[in-house]
Parts: C-alpha cells; sequence; structure tokens
C-alpha cells in the first residue's frame, strides 16, 4: 500500500507513539480514498496518487503528542490549506455571471430613475438577476473545493435552471408589486408556480443528493456528532429523521397551498403572513419530535 509507505515516510523522524500511530493510519485512509476517487474519475493510478498527496498539504509540522480532537482539526487545516485549482470554464463562468448581475443593477437603477421603458427594463433586470444565479449556483457546484467533489455537471445544471426558474418567479412578482400591488394577472400566476415548482424541485435535489463530503470532512462531522451525546441519538434515529422529513414536506406544501389560495380570494398583500407563521409551527414541530422523553 503506497500510501502508508508515503506516510511513514514523512513520520520517519517521529517518535512512534500511539497517537502518532493512529494520526498515520488516518491520513493513510484518506489517502487511499482520495486516490481512489480520482483514479474512477479517469486518471492512471500514478496520476491519482500524485495529485492526492498534492492536496494533502504539510503534514509534517504536528507534534508528537496529539491526541484525538488535534488530529482532526490538524487534517482539517491540512485539507483546507491545499488549495484545489479553479477551472478555466468555472473562472470564465463566474466572470459572465457577474456581468450578468452587474448589467442587471444598471438596469434597475436605470428604471427607478424613469427612464423610457422603465418596466421593461424591470423585467429585464429581473431576467438578468436569475441568469446570473443560474450561472452562480451550476459553476459553483460543478467546481471542487477543499471540502466537497465536483458535482457532476447534468446534475448541476439541473440546479442551475431551478434557481434561475425560481428566482425570476420571485422577480417578475416583485416586479409586478412594485408597478401596480399584486394583481392576480397572468404573468403573476405564471410567476406564483415558477416559484412553487422551483421550491418543490429543491426539495427534491435535495432529498436525492448523494455525500459530496471529502473524507476528513465526514470525519470530523461524525466526530462533532459523538461529542454533542446529548443529541447524538435523535440526530441519527431514522424513525424521528423520516418523522420529520414527512411533517415538514407536508406542512410546507400547505403553507404554498394557502398562500396562493388567500393571494387569490382575499389579498396577495396579506398572503404572505402565511410563511411567518409555518416557520414558527416548524420550530415547535422541531422541539416536539426532537426533544427527548424522559
Amino acid at each position: 500500500m503506497k500510501e502508508k509507505v508515503y506516510v511513514d515516510r514523512l513520520f520517519a523522524g517521529y517518535e512512534d507513539t500511539p497517537e502518532i500511530r493512529d494520526f498515520k493510519e488516518e491520513i493513510a485512509v484518506n489517502l487511499a480514498e482520495r486516490t481512489r476517487g480520482l483514479a474512477a474519475s479517469g486518471l492512471s493510478e500514478e496520476q491519482a496518487f500524485e495529485k492526492a498527496t498534492a492536496e494533502l498539504g504539510d503534514i509534517t509540522a504536528i507534534a508528537d503528542g496529539i491526541g484525538k480532537k488535534r488530529r482532526q482539526e490538524a487534517i482539517a487545516q491540512m485539507y483546507m490549506n491545499a488549495k484545489v485549482p479553479l477551472k478555466k470554464s468555472t473562472a470564465g463562468g463566474i466572470a459572465a455571471a457577474t456581468g450578468l448581475f452587474l448589467l442587471a443593477v444598471v438596469f434597475a437603477i436605470l428604471s427607478v430613475l424613469g427612464e423610457t421603458s422603465g418596466h421593461a427594463l424591470c423585467y429585464a433586470s429581473a431576467v438578468l438577476l436569475s441568469a446570473a444565479c443560474g450561472l452562480y449556483t451550476f459553476f459553483g457546484l460543478s467546481q471542487e473545493t477543499a471540502s466537497h467533489y465536483a458535482m457532476s455537471n447534468g446534475r448541476a445544471l439541473i440546479y442551475g435552471a431551478v434557481c434561475l426558474l425560481g428566482v425570476m418567479g420571485l422577480g417578475f412578482i416583485a416586479v409586478s408589486f412594485l408597478i401596480g400591488g399584486f394583481g392576480m394577472t397572468a404573468l403573476t400566476g405564471v410567476s406564483t408556480a415558477l416559484v412553487v415548482l422551483a421550491i418543490c424541485s429543491m426539495i427534491f435535489l435535495g432529498a436525492t443528493e448523494s455525500k459530496r463530503q471529502k473524507p476528513w470532512l465526514r470525519a470530523m462531522i461524525n466526530s462533532e456528532i459523538e461529542s454533542s451525546m446529548g443529541f447524538r441519538h435523535d440526530m441519527v434515529d431514522p424513525v424521528k429523521a423520516a418523522k420529520f422529513g414527512v411533517a415538514s414536506g407536508g406542512l410546507w406544501l400547505l403553507s404554498i397551498a394557502l398562500f396562493i389560495t388567500f393571494g387569490i380570494v382575499v389579498s396577495w398583500q396579506y398572503s404572505w403572513l402565511v410563511f411567518p407563521f409555518t416557520l414558527a409551527i416548524q420550530v415547535f414541530m422541531t422541539a416536539g419530535i426532537f426533544t427527548r422523553g424522559k
């Protein structure tokens, strides 16, 4: 196992204490898992190993007498300090998104100043802003970071499209309100439908999302959970987790339905009050589900 040999060489001058042996083993496991992941992405075994060791950073400055918590902090520090190269496509996408965002701001300012076609500029600003959010989402998720693996382009594109539609719907609703209040026009109805669709899509994507955390981050998260013994049982209890997920999904779908119903029947100006009440109910629901009994 070349990972173990590599780590042993790094710590050749260190005292062979139980703490150091555990630390070396953790690093070797992280290296092996990262190497396998890189090899699966198309790199050769040698290229995968070289990239994995380069990401590890400097570990030779760690002291001999190092406890479990200090080991985890040291691993986190090493990986967070290791720079993940920014892809050229990501850099270009972020630059394009920033340009769209700035153009949206300019259009919004011109519409406020009373320029000709002010209403059209408002809607154009909403479209540009939503496009910028979609690009930020896509390129942010498809770029590997020190703590997370990159999401596949296909799934990141879906996230970006959902974000674009949701922000566009919210933007059109806001513009309609600023121009003439919440009238139940065809555009307002379509915009509301876009927002509801985006929310439901985000819930589905989040529920089906696979773990993208790197091994060191997962180990650190698990350690934090274990250290909070008073909450550990509730956090990993599958029955309570399923109950909370189903209840939360039903509660927010109901609130969205009430929002639309009140807006049509009563007034869009006051229908938003449904959401603060929903949030308060969820807080009490969370306490009721996850509070441990005697």
